[in-house]
């Protein structure tokens, strides 16, 4: 019980912040909360150390992949675009490239943006995400050499706006 407790307290925020990157709000909450559900009943199986994370965050992504599957079979309706938060300050400054960044960004395959997605938005090392992915550190280091080296090659955006590295940068 105590275990669980310290698994809740530490890494629910990060398991929801996780899913809200995925997700509108609701549904975020939603397979969180499924999520620590799954940890509870399968509580002998949670790493109790640095690998509690990416065993939470695995289990959020098949719930959300879960969910997908029910809601394309009932209503065939496309996942809603990334969403992209200006940080503080001037928002002119970084504007062009950050629109041009998100979408290209959004013409990545879907396995090519969660790739990145788990190293620039949730904050995973490598061996973490692979863990995410179901897959060997190595071969999810092969991945996200090949979705930052797609993500750098993509034309310019169809607004004509050039470009971007996975930094922001351009190209």
């Amino acid at each position: 019980m105590a275990s669980f407790e310290r698994l809740w307290d530490e890494l629910f925020p990060r398991v929801l912040g996780y899913a809200l990157r995925r997700t509108d709000p609701e549904e975020a909450r939603d397979v969180a909360a499924e999520t620590f559900t799954v940890a509870w009943r399968r509580l002998e199986e949670v790493p109790q150390d640095e690998g509690a994370l990416p065993w939470l965050l695995a289990a959020a992504r098949k719930e959300l992949a879960n969910r997908r599957r029910r809601a394309e079979t009932r209503s065939r309706v496309a996942l809603a675009p990334i969403t992209v938060t200006v940080p503080a300050g001037d928002p002119a400054d970084h504007a062009t490239a950050r629109v041009a960044l998100a979408a290209a960004f959004d013409r990545l395959s879907a396995s090519e943006r969660e790739t990145l997605a788990l190293i620039a938005w949730d904050g995973l090392q490598p061996r973490e995400a692979a863990t995410v992915l179901g897959c060997s550190a190595a071969t999810f280091a092969v991945r996200a050499h090949r979705a930052r080296r797609r993500l750098a090659a993509l034309p310019e955006a169809d607004d004509g706006s050039p470009a971007v590295d996975a930094q922001g940068g351009r190209t």
